[in-house]
């Protein structure tokens, strides 16, 4: 079937199905393509422009000839019918209150057709005239002082999860897929990017550039992204570059020269990479994730650059995207695990088919480390440690943790080994690309397909049913099953902080010799001794043991002086910890270094705990805040319990 006819089946059937709680979009009709003609204005701080949406309408006969679109700080000018590319009818639209529970959802936009003004496929474009908030909460304009070349501005947008109503008005739910094309105007000599293929640009008279772009493969509006600066691309592989300001642009060639290897093994695993090319942007400090996978474009964080390509797992973790949450896209927010623990799942198996079995294996146990943590932070009994949440009356935004990550992994190597292994469960990983494909997916319909697909592969049936899908998915806490990973390296690891701190083996520059090689053993072993300080307590005289530990395992290891982030975070955790004053001055620099969320907000914490810690804590985050991305800014604050 070719793939329009697939896609239009596809949206045909979605606006039968139910809504999203975090979006203010019905089932009345729904937006197959977007066209977004803007122009950035850098002094205001403003895009503006217009946005057109080619909506299909469920049946304009009987039901209501309305379109809902979700907007948060919008200012709307004007909205039009469009018919062949000329605004010709001008439309009644009203913008309402919002959730009054949950500010965060904006306001719905409805706009009123009348039955005439839609063909008889159903379909009518609809032109919105608006434009953005110095303050959208998916744009981050940086000034030159925040670049590193600090000549020219930047501006960089992060839709996930429904920041997008901040940039345009849309229908911003994962539940609703659509293709899209832009035009985005720009101060020369700035270069533009978007999460799709860029198809030219133009130098205007105005001292501008115009540049075009087209996203042929439906996604959700989260993905929608844009980047403009002072830009610079370096080829990597044959559909990668690398771009960045040329400060950076070459480290991260090097960083991640091995994204055709992580590719390539995406695509044994998973079925073909439908997206063409893969490029990596790598971005100022200020991006408060890891990475971000906006198809054909992967937004990265600086914090990766460690010089020994030891922390670009972040990559394989992005590429996985482009089969689970990008083309096989959860249906909504409270379906979260089935984008990112699909996606986890196969960036391990990357990793694993690449770097072996150890490697694999310390991922796996780092991963239940930290949602170890995350259960702890909110509690055995919170619903947000369910797989499946229950998202009303809430910003997904708050519910964002390892729990769909990490528990979605455990979930689907426990149904792995219960299947037979990873020579059944591969090709049930491509079988599931391919039934969801340009479309969304949620966990009971899953369950189905999941049990019908081994039942025909022979899977003995007692097997299939002494699965507990409720406990799995709706249960809160830690996994009921515990996982079985190989410990080797795990345990080296374990036992050589348990040397130091339980037999006062003295450190010494050779005990990591015996080591892998790995950087995720070194992690390990660091996050053993956060254990073992956890259980020895908090008294003086425990932390005063600690300090004078911490300074010989420094002396022999030179963490102070560490390029990784990862280590360097974990350093400062233990240091902060035991109440060493001298780590202060350093963590309070790491947190002005960068705004990865990953390591403000646990950082902040632990500071803002400590005596003297806590005015540091406040005074670092008032001196740094504004450089941080509008979501960073907004959980550390609530962490710091303090207002912007």
């Amino acid at each position: 079937m070719p793939f329009q006819d697939s896609f239009r089946i596809f949206v045909t059937a979605l606006l039968r199905k139910m809504a999203d709680p975090s979006s203010f979009a019905t089932a009345a009709a729904r937006v197959q393509h977007i066209h977004w003609n803007v122009k950035l204005d850098f002094d205001t701080k403003i895009i503006q422009g217009y946005v057109e949406h080619h909506v299909i309408f469920s049946d304009p006969e009987n039901g209501p000839c309305e379109v809902v679109f979700d907007t948060k700080g919008l200012k709307i000018s004007s909205v039009h019918l469009v018919e062949d590319g000329t605004p010709v009818t001008t439309l009644t639209y009203k913008v309402l209150a919002g959730n009054k529970k949950c500010d965060q959802l904006g306001e719905p936009l409805v706009v009123t057709f009348l039955k005439e003004q839609i063909k008889e496929d159903h379909v009518a474009i609809v032109r919105i005239e608006y434009e953005t908030s110095p303050s959208s909460s998916a744009i981050q304009w940086l000034p030159p002082a925040q670049t590193a070349g600090k000549v020219h501005p930047y501006l960089f947008t992060q839709c996930q999860a429904i920041h997008a109503r901040s940039m345009l008005p849309c229908q911003d739910t994962p539940s609703n897929k659509c293709t899209y094309s832009a035009v985005v105007i720009v101060p020369s000599p700035l270069v533009a990017l978007m999460s799709a293929l860029s198809t030219g640009s133009q130098d205007l008279e105005d001292g501008t550039i115009q540049y075009t772009f087209d996203q042929k493969v439906p996604v959700p509006s989260y993905l929608i992204a844009l980047a403009v600066g002072a830009l610079e691309k370096r080829d990597i592989g044959p559909r990668s570059a690398v771009w960045s300001e040329k400060e950076m642009v070459e480290a991260g060639a090097y960083e991640f020269a091995e994204t055709e290897d992580f590719l390539q093994a995406g695509e044994e695993i998973a079925g073909p990479y439908v997206w063409g090319r893969y490029d990596i942007l790598l971005l100022p400090p200020s991006f408060p994730y890891g990475g971000m996978e906006n198809p054909m474009l992967t937004f990265v964080t600086p914090t990766l650059l460690a010089g020994d390509r030891s922390l670009v797992n972040v990559v394989a973790h992005e590429i996985a995207h482009s089969w689970f949450g990008n083309l096989a896209t959860s249906k909504t927010w409270g379906h979260f695990w089935m984008n990112e623990g699909f996606t986890v799942f196969l960036e391990r198996k990357i990793l694993k088919k690449l770097r072996g079995s150890g490697c694999y294996n310390l991922a796996a146990m780092m991963g239940l480390k930290a949602l170890e943590d995350s259960v702890n932070l909110f509690g055995m009994q919170h619903p947000f440690t369910c797989l499946c949440q229950d998202l009303s009356d809430c910003d997904p935004d708050d519910a964002f943790s390892s729990v769909p990550y990490e528990k979605g992994f455990n979930f689907l190597c426990y149904l792995q080994e219960l299947v037979g292994g990873e020579e059944l469960m591969n090709p049930f990983l491509k079988a599931h690309c391919e039934k969801y494909k340009y479309s969304v997916v949620e966990s009971d319909g899953w369950k189905a397909f999941f049990l019908e697909y081994f039942q025909t592969k022979g899977v003995d049936k007692t097997k299939l049913d002494s699965i507990e899908w409720e406990t799995w998915l709706n249960t809160p806490g830690m996994p009921h099953i515990a996982p079985t990973f190989d410990k080797t390296l795990i345990n080296q690891a374990h036992n050589l902080a348990k040397d130091y701190v339980e037999a006062n083996k003295k450190p010494a520059k050779e005990d990591f010799e015996s080591f892998s090689g790995l950087t995720e053993q070194i992690i390990v072993f660091l996050e053993s001794l956060q254990a073992l300080q956890e259980f020895e307590g908090k008294s003086e005289e425990a932390k005063a043991k600690w300090r004078l530990l911490l300074d010989d395992i420094n002396k022999a290891f030179g963490f102070n002086d560490s390029r990784n982030s990862e280590i360097r975070f974990r350093w400062c955790t233990l240091c902060i910890r035991a109440e060493e004053e001298s780590i202060y001055k350093q963590t309070s620099a790491f947190l002005g270094e960068q705004g990865r969320m990953k390591f403000l907000r646990p950082l902040y914490r632990d500071l803002f705990k400590t005596e003297k810690g806590t005015p540091i804590a406040l005074e670092t985050f008032e001196k740094y805040k504004t450089g941080y991305h509008g979501i960073a800014q907004k959980m550390v604050a609530k962490d710091l319990g303090v207002h912007l």
